[in-house]
């Protein structure tokens, strides 16, 4: 019935959960606590990897994302849209950005 999905999955292939998504998600990005999601509706999501919950609030792009990175450090998320610009999203607590 739901349009789009996300499903988590074990590496041996059993099911952990799943979570409806209101957006098409066009660019996906793990680290070992997190997945950052872009969205074709110009969102940026990012969710706790074992519970596929929200960790933040969407953070709104203005134009759809083509592609999500996160720096070596997790300090940062890089943001590529579809107009050609990099936008750099501060992924800490403020004293450490």
């Amino acid at each position: 019935q739901d349009r789009f999905a996300l499903h988590l999955y074990s590496v041996n292939g059993k099911h952990l959960s799943s979570v409806p998504l209101d957006e098409e998600v066009t660019a996906m990005c793990l680290t070992e606590e997190f997945v950052v999601l872009g969205t074709m509706q110009c969102g940026l999501e990012i969710r706790d990897l074992q519970s596929l919950r929200a960790a933040v609030p969407p953070v709104p792009m203005r134009v759809p994302v083509h592609s999500v990175s996160v720096t070596k450090e997790k300090s940062h998320i890089l943001v590529g849209l579809e107009d050609g610009k990099l936008i750099v999203v501060g992924a800490g607590q403020p004293a450490e950005v």
